[in-house]
């Protein structure tokens, strides 16, 4: 049956009769006028769109965050190994 209904439909599809084409001689060829504006607006450049606050602030704070806790850990890194690498005898 759905064999049958898929050919039916193909059938439809692909008849020559039901292809539609345009007779050039039914619709005639009118160029339309593009009418001129009265006043003429000069186009102007967009302007910039400003920065969200969050790129503005947050980022900048957040790369400077990061690079003093990374700094800090070096530090405290150093510190902590030339603590514990030297002993002071009594």
């Amino acid at each position: 049956m759905i064999g049958l209904t898929l050919l039916f439909l193909a059938g439809t599809y692909l008849h020559p009769a039901s292809a539609q084409e345009e007779d050039p001689q039914e619709t005639p060829a009118v160029e339309a006028e593009v009418p001129v504006p009265a006043i003429s607006i000069p186009d102007e450049a967009p302007a910039e769109p400003e920065a969200e606050w969050s790129y503005r602030f947050l980022v900048p704070a957040t790369l400077v965050l990061g690079t003093l806790a990374v700094v800090g850990a070096v530090i405290m890194y150093f510190v902590r190994v030339t603590k514990n690498r030297y002993r002071v005898i009594r």
